[in-house]
Parts: C-alpha cells; structure tokens; sequence
C-alpha cells in the first residue's frame, strides 16, 4: 500500500498552489505559463487516473480486428504495436474493402478520439454532450 497522500492528491494539491498563491504574484505576462503547467498538470493526473479500463477495451477491439496479432502480444498490455499497424492498414486504404472490417476499425478510432478528449479536454466532451 502507498503512502498518503497519494500521487494524484500531490498533483492536485501542487496544481491549486499553482493556481491559487503562485499565479497572482505572476506579471501579466507570465501567467499564461503557469497555467500551461497547471493545464499539463491536469492532464497527467486524468492520465494515471482513468485511462486503464479504456486502454483495455481499445486493445481488446485491436486484438479482435488482428487476431493473428494475438501471439505476438501475448502477456503484453501495450496496445501501441497493434495501434502502429491500424495506422499502417488505414493509410493503405486496407479497410475499404470490408465493411466489417472498417465499422471495427471506426469504433477502435472512437474509442481512442474519446479517450484522449477523456485526459486532455473533457470540458470540450461535456459542452458537446459526449460525456
């Protein structure tokens, strides 16, 4: 078991000071970088907090569209070989002739658009009514 407080309430915490007793000390002019840092600081904290279950859903669909992948993952949770090759396969146009195929590969490019949103702008997801 981890120490308290954990890593994600170091971030947080490290964030409001940011935000609350260091940004109105800034000039003006230096503001925008500390709430550039804040911002990034936030992301990473959304990053190591709810991206796991997600992650799984993303390569278990990477794996269904590539099972014969599957050998060369086994044990792995890195999805990023498996995502290099979709990247390959649609710039080839290799989805063009399958619909099934392609409805996969549009579902696996969804769930990936919306995690990222998820980390790096869920603001934007609320506003739109994707969340």
């Amino acid at each position: 078991m981890r120490d308290l407080p954990s890593s994600l309430d170091l971030l947080a915490l490290g964030r409001d000071l940011l935000l609350d007793e260091l940004l109105p000390l800034l000039p003006r002019e230096r503001q925008r970088d500390l709430r550039l840092v804040a911002t990034s600081i936030a992301i990473a904290a959304r990053e190591a907090n709810g991206g796991e279950g997600s992650w799984r859903e993303i390569l278990r669909a990477l794996k269904h569209l590539y099972p014969e992948g599957e050998g060369e993952l086994s044990g792995r949770d890195d999805p990023a070989p498996l995502l290099r090759r979709l990247a390959v396969d649609l710039r080839a146009g290799a989805f063009e002739t399958s619909e099934s195929r392609e409805r996969a590969a549009r579902a696996i490019l969804w769930r990936l658009t919306i995690l990222k949103l998820r980390e790096g702008n869920p603001r934007f997801l609320a506003a739109n009514g994707l969340v």
